[in-house]
């Protein structure tokens, strides 16, 4: 039997793919500081800013892993320490000290966002903040690089993105690292985004593509992903939003034709 670690297990996207791969007879740790609501193979209550207990929590997982699933996040109505300790520094701290377990032929999924694309740092900042393992540290780069909570969620998907890419090359060819980037997705957060986001912008990407996603279909793309369908599927960032990048493209290219 197959294991992985789901953090964000708890609800959304998170306690999605871990009931998706129960079903699938895969062995998953559940990770989240929030009581995981479903029978899993093993849970593990843990808040990712605290970096020393993500350490430690690691550290009594000896099992190897054939799969490691980030899908643990805050919203940008957090303020922008909480957003970047969860979603970048804790995620990678753990990734990082779970690595040795990783069994060949494993994968890191991570999941992004396309809010990733509202960034505005520069990649040598994000590559800056990739190095971050300390609230000493984090510190120290947000008194450099300041950031709004709505920001520091753009931001920490960017660097997701870009730290999962790094990853892959650095694991090959032993194993592969993935990033998944969903739009809206009907999960308990999506009022924080409607929120910190703009609920004109929320509601016009839903009006675009019909809908907004369902929980189980992102976790659909991280469970294929994750297993050995996906075998030749490293270093990219997989966007799962139903279209919208194509829709806003025909629009803009639409608006175009008519001004010409």
């Amino acid at each position: 039997m197959s294991r992985v670690l789901v953090t964000g297990a708890a609800s959304g996207v998170g306690l999605a793919l871990a009931r998706r791969l129960t079903d699938q007879g895969v062995a998953v740790i559940g990770v989240d500081r929030a009581e995981i609501p479903v029978p899993l193979a093993q849970t593990v209550r843990l808040d990712l800013t605290d970096f020393a207990a993500v350490r430690e929590t690691a550290a009594t997982i000896t099992e190897p892993l054939d799969g490691i699933a980030n899908v643990a996040g805050v919203p940008g109505t957090a303020p922008a320490a909480t957003v970047l300790g969860v979603n970048v520094v804790g995620t990678r701290v753990l990734t990082e000290a779970l690595l040795p377990r990783l069994a060949e032929g494993g994968a890191v999924v991570t999941v992004a966002s396309i809010a990733a694309h509202r960034n505005t740092l520069a990649p040598e900042a994000l590559a800056q903040l990739c190095t971050v393992d300390s609230a000493a540290g984090l510190s120290a780069w947000l008194e450099e690089f300041p950031l709004s909570g709505s920001e520091a969620y753009n931001t920490s998907k960017a660097a997701l993105v870009a730290w999962s890419a790094r990853l892959a090359a650095r694991l090959l060819p032993r194993a592969r690292a993935v990033s998944v980037s969903p739009g809206p997705v009907c999960t308990p957060i999506l009022a924080d985004f409607r929120t910190s986001m703009g609920a004109e912008s929320i509601d016009r990407a839903g009006a675009l593509v019909g809908r907004h996603a369902e929980p189980g279909e992102v976790a659909a793309a991280a469970a294929f992903l994750l297993g050995p369908g996906a075998s030749w599927v490293n270093g990219i960032d997989l966007p799962v939003e139903g279209g919208l990048a194509a829709a806003r493209a025909h629009l803009t290219e639409s608006a175009e034709r008519t001004t010409r």
